[in-house]
């Protein structure tokens, strides 16, 4: 993830496929938001593949919404989904 002044950017997320759907994706992601608080981040955005319904899925699940359709973003081939996620937001507060 790269920090900026106020927003950062997940640019990778990937768990084994042995290791999915048992928390390590969330842990890391419950990680990485509370490290952007303590930096003074407000905003993480991300990118994921617009056919990728299950990641799509998970983000949302961690409060991220969609934000914008990028069409051709992965090598002009494939389109992106862009989501974000307020973390200063109490109603989207997932980190404990």
């Amino acid at each position: 993830m790269r920090f900026g002044e106020e927003e950062a950017h997940l640019d990778l997320l990937a768990v084994r496929p042995k290791y999915r759907r048992a928390g390590v994706g969330r842990r890391l992601m419950e990680w990485l938001e509370k490290s952007a608080v303590v930096a003074g981040i407000s905003v993480i955005y991300l990118e994921v593949r617009e056919n990728n319904k299950q990641a799509q899925a998970f983000y949302r699940k961690l409060g991220y919404c969609r934000v914008t359709r990028l069409p051709g973003y992965y090598l002009g081939r494939e389109s992106a989904i862009s989501m974000g996620r307020d973390l200063w937001s109490p109603a989207l507060s997932t980190a404990t």
